[in-house]
């Protein structure tokens, strides 16, 4: 990767300390099924490990370096699957065995001691990851090695996987090695920070070298910490990590999508963890880092290619570069420098991006005092590309010139589609006023359709309801249900569906579960009295025999999977990937276990039991009356990045007006009663296909 900042701090960053390791031994209780780490002086365990035959393996207690305080946390009440320290993948074959941990899914092949006693001490153990006839999938064995000292302990794991058959790990947010340490709710303070000093939400998806997790832990005045390092040797390094909202944190390759152990072959992946007290140190522990991965860090190519492109600078990566927290200011006075100096085209492309990332959802930005000097040196190269990303950066910095060439880039029917649109998005974010007769003109051409749909949400008209409504007809289904969302977003907008509703202009039967309850936070116990998703019964048993009973094997048999396609469309996949069709707001289906009845019933009927915090629905009110709705895929200081149904829109905090994060899933329960029971045998027949059908017509 080109570095075009110089990393100044880590030159400067003391080396660790040499910490005298103390002597250790380990103890053996088969009948518990535990081994654990002992100082030779003391009968107390610092670190147990539970290995018992039909159970996942996992670490826990794990205690400070000085013996104050347990830094894991068995089983908590917000994530009862989730057990210390462990490995567990979310997708193996379809099967989840991050969430479940018995017999049925894990049986212990061995447990070894390595080295018994001495500086370091080490043990192994070995699992088989069962299918559902109980089959071994994978077989993976885990080789641990810990040296302490008063002031760390330091862990090392190998683990390794043996495909007992051709294994694909599925792409999910979470899985893998995690950690939980004891977080509560209103009670703790902590943080998890990465080697690019993100931190918590903010940190995850995100890639990094190492990610620390500092917090209160009973019974200490200070922190206590637990950093995870990734090695280079791992496949997909730098992984992304999950960092969910009660600061479980873990790294997780299948972020970056599916990946495979062929049967036969062993996938091996290392990591570090260094547990101690009190204040993190960043350019310490990425000295840490290095001494375990033999690699420079200034050496470390954070983008997701696996070729060596011109790297995309943004704030984040300035950041990293420094390994300090920077302001706006700074980090963009770095960037420009960056592009002053340089006269290549494709890095100046870059920074251009970079810049423009940076600003994602800002507008009249004050431009540096280069800016003007720069931007017609720009220009003067006559670089289609350059010329457009100059454009984008003027109109953020206020140019009214630009926005008026972007305005008539917009009109232009001859211009290129993804210009025009990218023109549309431009003038929204700037506010460009006088933009609502052109999206007027835009709603007879099919392919700027939709965008102008809902750039009616941004950009409110008076008669834009209106407007929508008498279209509405004659639009094909998608841009039908864009009108819906849109009008979802805006309380005129949602009185005037309202009363389109109840005049029976527009059909219930088209309004899906996430727009209805948008409605009803926008509209009240009016709308939600007739036309509300109904609470269902608290009796869970008898409301899943309920529709047990209704899919029974030989109904099941006569469903029509093509029929239940359609229904999926109406209902699921506005959010849900399901053979590579769909949206991505909730987690993709194709590789779930949908062939269970009992998993999928659960999932449809109560969606929020066990909700990871990344799709809990947040509801963002602006400044300027908009209501949204969606997951937070993107956060920092500036903005907040919302991924809503059909789109993700970038919202500056200053816009903010009001954040609610709920405790229920952007998946409403309910889904179910709005349909008729030959609509849900069909679905249910569709959902556990193995393969494609025809789409009813």
């Amino acid at each position: 990767m080109i570095r075009l900042l110089t990393s100044f701090v880590l030159a400067t960053a003391t080396a660790p300390s040499l910490l005298a390791a103390e002597n250790l031994r380990l103890g053996r209780d088969e009948k518990a099924g535990t081994i654990s780490v002992y100082r030779t002086d003391s009968p107390n365990p610092i670190l147990t490990q539970s290995a018992s035959p039909g159970q996942r393996p996992f670490l826990h207690p794990i205690v400070a370096p000085d013996g104050k305080g347990v830094l894991t946390e068995f089983s908590p009440g917000h994530h009862k699957h989730q057990t210390g320290l462990y490995w567990g993948f979310t997708r193996v074959n379809g099967r989840d065995f991050f969430h479940n941990l018995k017999s049925d899914y894990w049986k212990r092949n061995s447990v070894r001691i390595l080295a018994q006693s001495g500086s370091s001490v080490s043990w192994q153990t070995s699992y088989d990851l069962l299918d559902s006839r109980s089959q071994p999938i994978l077989t993976e064995t885990q080789t641990w090695t810990m040296s302490s000292s008063n002031q760390e302990h330091i862990l090392d794991l190998t683990w390794q996987g043996e495909g007992k058959s051709d294994v694909t790990i599925g792409k999910w947010k979470y899985g893998g090695l995690f950690l939980r340490m004891p977080w509560h709710n209103g009670e703790t303070t902590g943080e998890a920070t990465n080697s690019n000093l993100l931190k918590n939400a903010e940190a995850d998806e995100k890639r990094a070298a190492w990610v620390d997790l500092g917090m209160d832990i009973a019974g200490r005045d200070d922190w206590g910490h637990i950093a995870i390092l990734d090695h280079p040797k791992n496949s997909g390094f730098p992984q992304p990590w999950r960092i969910d909202g009660q600061l479980g944190i873990g790294p997780s390759r299948a972020i970056l999508g599916d990946w495979k152990i062929p049967k036969g072959q062993t996938e091996t992946i290392r990591h570090r963890f260094i547990i101690y007290t009190g204040k993190l140190n960043p350019p310490s522990l990425t000295k840490k880092w290095e001494s375990y991965s033999k690699l420079p860090y200034r050496e470390v190519n954070f983008k997701a290619s696996p070729t060596k492109p011109v790297k995309l600078i943004d704030l984040n990566q300035a950041r990293l570069e420094n390994i300090v927290e920077m302001d706006q200011g700074q980090a963009f006075a770095l960037l420009f420098k960056g592009l002053s100096k340089t006269k290549n085209p494709v890095i100046q492309k870059s920074l251009l991006n970079g810049i423009l990332l940076g600003l994602d959802g800002q507008r009249n930005v004050t431009p540096p005092p280069e800016w003007h000097r720069l931007r017609a040196s720009l220009l003067d190269r006559e670089d289609q590309e350059l010329t457009k990303l100059v454009e984008r950066l003027s109109q953020v910095f206020g140019d009214q010139q630009a926005a008026e060439r972007a305005l008539a880039t917009l009109k232009n029917k001859n211009a290129d589609v993804l210009d025009r649109k990218q023109a549309l998005a431009s003038l929204l974010t700037q506010r460009h006023k006088g933009l609502a007769p052109a999206i007027r003109s835009l709603l007879d051409e099919p392919t700027m359709r939709i965008d102008a749909i809902r750039a009616f949400t941004a950009a409110p008209s008076p008669n834009a309801a209106k407007l929508l409504l008498a279209r509405y007809p004659t639009f094909e289904p998608e841009a039908q249900r864009a009108i819906i969302e849109t009008l979802a977003t805006r309380k005129s907008y949602a009185e005037a569906l309202h009363t389109a509703l109840k005049e029976k202009k527009i059909s219930r039967e088209v309004l899906p579960a996430y727009i209805t309850r948008s409605l009803s936070l926008l509209l009240g116990s009016e709308f939600t009295k007739e036309f509300g998703v109904k609470k269902l019964p608290a009796d869970k048993e008898a409301e899943i025999a309920k529709y047990k009973a209704l899919a029974t094997p030989a109904a099941l048999d006569r469903a029509n999977a093509s029929s239940g396609r359609k229904v999926y469309q109406t209902i699921c996949s506005a959010c849900h990937v399901m053979y590579r069709e769909g949206g991505k707001i909730g987690p993709e289906l194709t590789g779930s276990n949908r062939a269970d009845l009992n998993y999928l019933l659960l999932n449809i009927l109560y969606p929020g039991d066990d909700i990871a915090d990344a799709y809990k629905m947040v509801t963002i009110i602006t400044k300027d009356g908009r209501t949204l709705s969606g997951n937070i895929s993107e956060e920092d200081k500036q903005k907040i990045v919302l991924n809503m149904v059909g789109q993700k829109s970038t919202i500056p905090k200053n816009d903010i007006r009001s954040r609610t994060i709920s405790d229920f899933s952007m998946m409403p329960s309910g889904l179910l009663q709005t349909l008729k029971k030959e609509d849900i045998i069909d679905l249910f027949k569709y959902m556990k296909s193995t393969q494609q059908v025809p789409l009813s017509k």
